[in-house]
């Protein structure tokens, strides 16, 4: 378990499972978070999380908690394809629980522990240009934005235009 000030970040335990699944389910109809793979359904998550428990080498999911051991969010890595890189997603998924620094200390947090834990040397963030909120995380946790990948995912019918940002091991502050 990695523990900050305000939030504890961990591996899904398995009798909460249910409740995990309908809060990235919620997020997913509002169309508020973009997984890695789309999650089809509840069994097919169960099933994932009792492989290797959402947790492997090169990817892995994670839950944010605040110190009453709620899950408020979750924070995933990915290997980037083509790049000695790690691509994170997160998300606060209640908006009572956003704007209080939650995800700027978890991805601080999580940034650290990768760098310390993995052979990488870059962990980078594709934010949709319109998540103003994320893109401050971001740039409070010391990413230095690239630029645009145009069209680059599609999301409700559209293609968006994501903002790359990245992080290097040597940029990393203890």
């Amino acid at each position: 378990m990695i523990e900050g000030r305000n939030v504890k970040i961990r591996p899904l335990k398995e009798k909460e499972i249910g409740l995990f699944f309908s809060f990235l389910e919620a997020a997913m109809i509002k169309n508020e978070f973009l997984p890695f793979d789309i999650i089809e359904s509840e069994f097919c998550f169960k099933k994932e999380f009792q492989s290797d428990g959402l947790w492997k080498e090169n990817n892995g999911m994670a839950v944010i908690l605040d110190f009453e051991d709620q899950i408020i969010g979750m924070i995933s890595y990915n290997k980037a394809h083509f790049l000695d890189a790690f691509e994170l997603k997160y998300i606060i998924f209640d908006e009572i629980n956003r704007g209080k620094g939650y995800m700027k200390e978890a991805l601080k947090l999580f940034s650290n522990y990768l760098f310390s834990s993995k052979k990488i040397n870059r962990i980078q963030l594709t934010i949709p240009n319109y998540h103003r909120a994320s893109i401050a995380v971001a740039q409070k946790c010391g990413y230095v934005f690239e630029g645009i990948a145009r069209e680059a995912i599609f999301s409700n019918g559209e293609y968006l235009d994501v903002c790359v940002y990245s992080l290097l091991r040597r940029e990393i502050k203890h």
